[in-house]
C-alpha cells in the first residue's frame, strides 16, 4: 500500500492522497508541483519539488513528454534546460538563453529548473552552472555572441544613491538605493528576512532628480553582504510592479543622463 500524504490546497490541507492521485490531481490543473504535502516522517510540510517521492515524479514527466536529444555542437547553445513556472513546464532551451533571461528578469534566481541529467529540479541559486563566477566567465568570454547578451537588457540602469523605507504588511525597514532602472532597482536593506518572489512597498526620497515616489515590488535576488563587518545588511534586486507613469519618465530620463 502506497502511503498517504496531505497537501496543501486553498489556504487549508486535504487528503490524505497516495502518491499516484496527488499526481493525476497535477495532471488535472487541481494541484502544482510547487504546492505543499505533509510528511510525518519529518514532521514538517514541504514543497512537492522539493521532496524525494514527488521530485522524480516531475521529472519522468517532463522526460516522457521530451526525451533526451542528441548533443549539439556547443554545450552552451544546447536545448536541454527546462523552467517551471505557475505549474507549467516551458523549454527546452539553452544555457545562454536562461543566462539572458535572467539578464531581462524573465527567470529568477528563485525558479525552478531541470534537464536530463539531473535527478530533481533545482532552483536556479543552487546551481553551479549560474553561479556568480560561471556568469562572469560568460560575461568576459571572447566570443562576442556569448558575452553581447549581457549588453541587451530591457532596461537601463544607473546608481543612485537616495535612502528609502521598505515595508512588507508587517515591519518597516530602512535602505538604502544602489542602482535604478525605469524597470526596477537593487536596494541595501537592513534586515536578512525578506525573501525571493515577496511583494513589499518601497518609499523612495528624492534624489538627482527623480521625485519622491512609492512603488509596490517584487524580489527578484538576495545577497548576503557585510560592509563593514561589524554591520551585516543585504542587497535585494527588486522589481516595479506598480509605479506611476510621471516616476517612470522622471527615472528614464535619470539613467539616460547618466549613461
Amino acid at each position: 500500500m502506497q502511503k498517504q500524504y496531505y497537501i496543501s490546497f486553498e489556504g487549508s490541507h486535504i487528503g490524505p492522497y497516495s502518491i499516484d492521485a496527488i499526481v493525476n490531481r497535477i495532471e488535472g490543473k487541481k494541484s502544482q508541483w510547487t504546492d505543499y504535502v505533509y510528511d510525518e516522517a519529518v514532521g514538517e510540510w514541504v514543497m512537492l519539488l522539493e521532496h524525494p517521492e514527488f521530485a522524480s515524479q516531475s521529472s519522468k514527466k517532463v522526460m516522457a513528454t521530451f526525451p533526451p536529444k542528441p548533443a549539439e555542437d556547443g554545450k552552451l547553445r544546447e536545448k536541454e534546460w527546462f523552467v517551471l513556472k505557475e505549474g507549467n513546464n516551458y523549454g527546452p532551451y539553452s544555457k545562454l538563453e536562461l543566462v539572458q533571461m535572467l539578464q531581462e528578469r524573465s527567470l529568477y534566481e528563485y525558479d525552478y529548473i531541470w534537464h536530463h541529467g539531473m535527478s530533481a529540479w533545482k532552483r536556479v541559486a543552487e546551481l553551479t552552472d549560474f553561479s556568480k563566477d560561471s556568469i562572469r566567465d560568460l560575461k568576459e568570454s571572447p566570443n562576442s555572441d556569448v558575452s553581447e547578451i549581457f549588453f541587451r537588457r530591457r532596461h537601463a540602469r544607473a546608481q543612485y544613491g537616495a535612502s528609502l523605507i521598505v515595508h512588507n504588511n508587517k515591519s518597516v525597514f530602512n535602505g538604502k538605493t544602489i542602482e535604478i532602472s525605469e524597470g526596477g532597482a537593487g536596494v541595501m536593506v537592513e534586515s536578512p528576512d525578506l525573501q525571493p518572489g515577496q511583494t513589499v512597498f518601497l518609499h523612495f526620497q528624492p534624489g538627482n532628480g527623480v521625485p519622491p515616489f512609492n512603488a509596490v515590488c517584487q524580489i527578484v535576488s538576495k545577497q548576503f553582504v557585510r560592509e563593514p563587518a561589524a554591520s551585516p545588511k543585504t542587497r535585494y534586486g527588486v522589481k516595479f510592479t506598480s509605479i506611476s507613469h510621471h516616476v517612470r519618465e522622471s527615472i528614464l530620463n535619470y539613467t539616460a543622463k547618466a549613461a
